[in-house]
């Protein structure tokens, strides 16, 4: 309990410290002034106030007997600075510098200049650039952490090893994104800013700020140099060359037809039938689990499929919310199945359970683990991504989506955790729904123009013609240059040669897979 401190409760604690004594004495007067007795430090006032919300303990001095403030301070003195501590704190101001100032007998001026030269902690450009992205990739995921790894090595920014972060300016960096710009590396300069603004901000986060000494705000206005302006002509326009290709529906329906024809492993040739029917992202699809897979004894022939918030583009902004996918025709069969391929010792319910190159501490396979056989398959020119495009594109033109309505598959307007969702609500509800009604028939389009696909080229039924085709693209790198194929003789011409997809019948690729 706070008590009234006076000379009598000086005398003593003098005593008490000679003595060996331990305790604070708190003044009944001024809140927070106490009086502390240690054996080590003597007896000292000191005064707790709040700042900025946060609980602090100031030390004011050494305590003195009698009315004078001679190499200490009295009882009344010691109100005095307690006073004036509490009434900085109360209007937000540290008064840290203040007590400095006294205990060295300088002027606030003078003591503030002494704390501006005085070389303050921090971590060289190396060593916030380490932490930085250790701490990316524990929280982020793999591809943001290659993403930001990549943006912090341009040579412009070594400019910056060897330097303390604290002491380098937004002026500084901005000089080293232009010089990254002016090389006409304009994309990777925008991107650059993006990251340098959240290393920074990590870097001045409260937790490592008394480390860092990085002030609050200072690259939050680094910007990159305008783009260049680029007239493009008729001419130059190519529409395969702009972001976001959308596959033509003849593409689509070769995939699956192919998907379907048994040249590829049963789970790949599941998996892209499951992707493609449901126009998740590769991400999505090579983690998914069996768990997150529901059937309804209402709607029979499909599943709901429960994509969990780590998938999702957007997952760190919506909470825990899983996104919810209708799985219908023939994704909802390819979903099955490949239920019934995991059901082994091991999978841990993974549709797509982990190689032994994939990281110890992942269950499913990389993400990429579709990527080479769909680039690989004669006569497609699109990702993994390009589903998701056609699904827009051609879901407006021929299936009567509403503009941008495609966003309730893709972007996930609408989550719900599995145990919010009964059959009567998932068959019944609006919203989900139109949901069934646009994958119905998106998988239906995709089934005709897998029709149309075969029906264009017989050769889509053939499993040993394709199958050649698709090994001999994926491992093309592999194969030995025939030896008679390297040089010319002086005087002799080289023959034109047909591509073997060609001498087979099958379309020639014209363009490389993105």
């Amino acid at each position: 309990m706070p008590e009234l401190i006076t000379a009598k409760t000086l005398k003593k604690a003098f005593r008490d410290h000679r003595d060996g004594g331990r305790y604070d004495v708190s003044d009944s007067r001024i809140a927070g002034l106490q009086l502390r007795v240690k054996p080590d430090a003597g007896v000292r006032w000191s005064m707790r106030a709040r700042l900025h919300g946060d609980q602090r303990r100031y030390d004011l001095g050494p305590a003195v007997a009698g009315d004078q403030d001679i190499d200490g301070l009295s009882i009344d003195g010691a109100r005095a600075r307690a006073s004036r501590v509490a009434e900085m704190t109360r209007q937000g101001h540290n008064p840290a510098t203040y007590l400095a100032a006294l205990a060295a007998g300088v002027s606030m001026e003078t003591q503030i200049r002494i704390e501006r030269e005085r070389p303050q902690p921090s971590w060289t450009w190396e060593a916030a650039k380490k932490g930085f992205l250790a701490e990316t990739l524990r929280t982020r995921r793999e591809d943001t952490h290659r993403d930001y790894n990549g943006k912090l090595q341009p040579p412009e920014l070594s400019r910056f090893d060897g330097r303390l972060v604290n002491t380098i300016s937004r002026n500084e960096m901005a000089a080293a994104i232009a010089d990254v710009h002016a090389r006409g590396k304009e994309a990777m300069a925008e991107g650059m800013v993006r990251v340098i603004r959240r290393m920074w901000n990590w870097l001045a986060e409260a937790t490592r700020q008394n480390e860092t000494s990085v002030a609050d705000g200072v690259m939050l206005k680094l910007e990159a140099p305008e783009r260049t302006r680029v007239e493009l002509g008729e001419e130059a326009f190519d529409p395969d060359d702009e972001d976001g290709y959308t596959p033509d529906p003849i593409e689509i329906g070769r995939v699956l037809a192919v998907a379907r024809l048994g040249c590829l492993p049963e789970r790949i040739g599941l998996g892209l039938e499951l992707m493609i029917g449901t126009v998740q992202r590769r991400r999505a699809v090579t983690g998914a689990s069996r768990w997150r897979f529901k059937e309804y004894a209402e709607v029979k022939g499909e599943q709901a499929w429960y994509v969990p918030p780590y998938f999702r583009k957007s997952g760190t902004k919506r909470g825990n919310r899983s996104h919810l996918v209708p799985v219908v025709g023939y994704a909802a069969l390819a979903a099955a199945r490949l239920d019934k391929l995991s059901d082994f010792e091991g999978s841990e319910g993974w549709l797509f359970p982990a190689g032994k190159s994939t990281r110890a501490d992942r269950g499913h396979a990389e993400s990429g683990l579709f990527n080479d056989w769909l680039s690989a398959i004669p006569g497609v020119s699109f990702s993994t991504h390009g589903g998701r495009y056609a699904f827009t594109t051609h879901g407006e033109r021929d299936l009567g989506f509403a503009q941008a309505e495609g966003k309730l598959i893709l972007d996930h307007l609408e989550g719900v955790e599995p145990t919010d969702v009964t059959g009567q609500f998932y068959s019944s509800d609006p919203q989900i729904s139109r949901k069934r009604a646009m994958m119905k028939a998106w998988t239906a389009w995709c089934d005709e123009w897998t029709a149309k696909a075969i029906k264009d080229d017989r050769a889509l039924l053939n499993a040993d013609l394709i199958g050649r085709a698709i090994r001999d693209e994926r491992y093309k790198h592999k194969r030995r240059k025939p030896r008679g194929d390297r040089g010319f003789l002086p005087g002799r011409t080289r023959k034109a040669k047909t591509s073997k997809l060609q001498s087979a019948g099958l379309p020639a690729r014209t363009r490389q897979s993105r």
